[in-house]
Formats: structure tokens, C-alpha cells, sequence
């Protein structure tokens, strides 16, 4: 700091040397570019000046001198006090809608809200597929014993015979021609004993004749009565028979005398003996190829296996009927049976018709036989 007056006070000297030669009547301004500032100098009005400058009069003030170079920049200060706040800005634009955030976490489960009103009832479902037919049910009880029918008419009495004379021994004749059948007619009920007739008299005794043939009247009332059952037993068996034609459609089958049926009920196969034996029947266990074929159709109806009453459990490899008795008739599928792991002691048909030793564990469907 004290350098800078020193160096204007010897730039004030150069400078008053250079102006010295000037005439005393005329105002002189130079100015120096390498000078710091700027010096007036006018004419002396009251003498010469001083050495020092202290006895002179004040020159007239010079004018503003240009800008001068720009000084070195000063450290910088300590920051200011903060300002008062600013006014409160007018409400911005709104600005663009920004892009979709992410799915944020799921919230926590809400309080569940009041009942609603039972809603309509809606259409009715489709038509169900049919079920599979029931299980046979039990056979009923008895009819009761039907009334007794109208005793028949008495019979009259027949009149007394005239004595006979005691004839001669005739030769015995030829023995007639059988007459035709007539048509039987409906057995009436048993009439009531007529009247006994007049006791006629005692005749002579005849010779012993031969042997006769028996009385007509007993052998015809036998005919009748064995035309008219046999009248019956042809009404029971044409009913019988219509009535088997029901009862198979579509569930069973017939093959001679013997009966196949099929409940649809599926179990293993000592619940499937049982339920045959309940029955009046067993398990379907067929003697030959039409047997067998009745059996497999049963099989293809349903699409399912069946357990036959055909197994190797007494004795392995030798398959018997229920009955004990040995099977005479056989249709097993190429390498069976095998016993697979020493558990196959039951036999089952396939839609082939072809047979399989399997697990007696095993559910199949359930064929009887009647």
C-alpha cells in the first residue's frame, strides 16, 4: 500500500520536466500515455511558484481523465447476508404427463363389504348324460294265494238199470283206433260229488272175464287236464321269454341257457363274487367261444375290463372254475398268462376277448351269470 503513492508522486515529476519548455501564455495539455495521471499547468500570475507548491494558488479542476486499465482483481470478499425472500411465483404450466410408474406393492387386504342381495337364478344347466343302469334290485315278496273257485253243479242222479241176464263169454274184440285230440279247453273246478243212485239188485255171479281196459272217463279227464297245463307252460315261457328280451336290452346277454348281465358296479373280485352270489348267480365264467364272445361284448358296451370266476389261487398255473373244477375252454392273449411279479392269480377279458392273468386287487366291472 505504501508503494502506490510513491510511484505516483515520481510519474508527477517526469512529467513537469517534459512541460517545462512550454510558453508562460498558453495553457498546456499533454498527455502521456505511459504517465498516471494527468498535470494542468497555466501561466503564474503571482510569481513563480513555489518550490514545495504550498504558496500557489489551487489550479482550475481538469477534466475527467479516461478510464484507466483495469487493476488486478482483489481477493474474493466473505459472502453477504442472505437477501430477504422473493415475492411468491405465479402458478407454473402443468407439465408433460410423465411416463407410467411401476406396479406398486399390493396394498393391504381391504375390509370385506356388506352382503349383496341374492342375485338371480340363472338358466337351467344342460341335460345330464344318462347314468349307468342300477343294480339289480331284490327279488319281492310273494303274491298272496288267489280266492277259490265256484263249487261246480251237482250232478243229477242217473236211473236205476234194468237186471241183466248173464250173458255168454265173448271172444275179446280188437282194440280200436285212437280217436283225434280234441282242442283242450280251460280246466273248470272241481264239482261236488253227486248222489249217490238206486242200490240195484244183487245179479248172479258171471264167469271171470279177462282183463279189461281201463275206465275212458278217467283216462279223458287226465287228457285234459295235461293239454290244458301244457297250454299254460307255452303262455309262461312265450312271457318269459319277452320278458328276458327286456331285461337284457342293453345290459346283458344270452347265450343258450345261460344269462349274462352286467350292473355297471366295479369293484375287486371278492366283491364282485359276492355280489353275484347275493344275486342268485356268479361271476361270469364261460365254457366256450360264444360264452365268451357274449362276455366281450358286454366289455366293448362299457369300454371296461372284466373279472372272470376263473382263478390260480390254490394251485399256481393250474386255473379252476369257482367250482373247483378245471377250466376245459381258454382264449389267453399271446404270453399269458405270466404271473407278473408273482401276483396275478385272478383273469380278466379285454375288448379283444382275448384273457389276462392280473391282480385279484385290481377293480374291474362286474358279468354275472344266470
Amino acid at each position: 500500500m505504501l508503494l502506490l503513492p510513491t510511484l505516483i508522486t515520481f510519474a508527477l515529476g517526469i512529467s513537469l520536466l517534459k512541460t517545462s519548455t512550454a510558453s508562460p501564455g498558453q495553457s498546456v495539455q499533454k498527455w502521456d500515455p505511459n504517465a498516471c495521471a494527468v498535470v494542468v499547468c497555466g501561466p503564474a500570475q503571482n510569481g513563480l511558484p513555489g518550490r514545495d507548491g504550498r504558496d500557489g494558488k489551487e489550479g482550475p479542476k481538469g477534466e475527467k481523465g479516461s478510464q484507466g486499465l483495469q487493476g488486478l482483481k482483489g481477493s474474493q470478499g466473505p459472502p453477504g447476508k442472505m437477501g430477504p425472500a422473493g415475492l411468491v411465483g405465479g402458478k407454473g404450466s402443468p407439465g408433460e404427463k410423465g411416463t407410467k410408474g411401476d406396479i406398486g406393492d399390493r396394498g393391504l387386504q381391504g375390509v370385506p363389504g356388506l352382503k349383496g342381495n341374492p342375485g338371480n337364478a340363472g338358466p337351467s344347466g344342460p341335460k345330464g348324460e344318462k347314468g349307468s343302469p342300477g343294480e339289480k334290485g331284490e327279488r319281492g315278496l310273494p303274491g298272496t294265494t288267489g280266492s277259490q273257485g265256484q263249487p261246480g253243479i251237482a250232478g243229477s242222479a242217473g236211473p236205476k238199470g234194468d237186471r241183466g241176464s248173464v250173458g255168454e263169454k265173448g271172444a275179446k274184440g280188437d282194440k280200436g283206433d285212437r280217436g283225434l285230440q280234441g282242442s283242450s279247453g280251460l280246466q273248470g273246478p272241481k264239482g261236488q260229488i253227486g248222489s249217490p243212485g238206486l242200490k240195484g239188485d244183487k245179479g248172479s255171479g258171471g264167469e271171470k272175464g279177462t282183463k279189461g281196459d281201463s275206465g275212458l272217463s278217467e283216462i279223458n279227464l287226465l287228457k285234459r287236464q295235461v293239454s290244458t297245463l301244457e297250454g299254460q307252460l307255452r303262455a309262461l315261457q312265450s312271457s318269459f321269454s319277452k320278458y328276458k328280451q327286456v331285461i337284457m336290452f342293453p345290459n346283458g346277454r344270452i347265450v343258450g341257457e345261460k344269462i349274462f348281465m352286467t350292473s355297471g358296479y366295479e369293484g375287486n373280485f371278492d366283491s364282485l363274487k359276492q355280489r353275484c352270489s347275493q344275486a342268485g348267480g356268479q361271476l361270469a365264467s364261460p365254457r366256450n367261444a360264444a360264452e365268451n364272445a357274449a362276455i366281450q361284448q358286454i366289455v366293448v358296451l362299457y369300454n371296461k375290463s372284466v373279472f372272470l370266476g376263473i382263478n390260480d389261487i390254490q394251485t399256481e398255473g393250474h386255473f379252476k372254475y369257482l367250482n373247483g373244477e378245471n377250466i376245459g375252454y381258454s382264449n389267453w392273449q399271446t404270453g399269458e398268462p405270466n404271473n407278473d411279479k408273482g401276483v396275478e392269480d385272478c383273469v380278466e377279458v379285454h375288448s379283444s376277448g382275448k384273457w389276462n392273468d392280473t391282480s385279484c386287487g385290481e377293480k374291474r366291472l362286474i358279468v354275472c351269470e344266470f
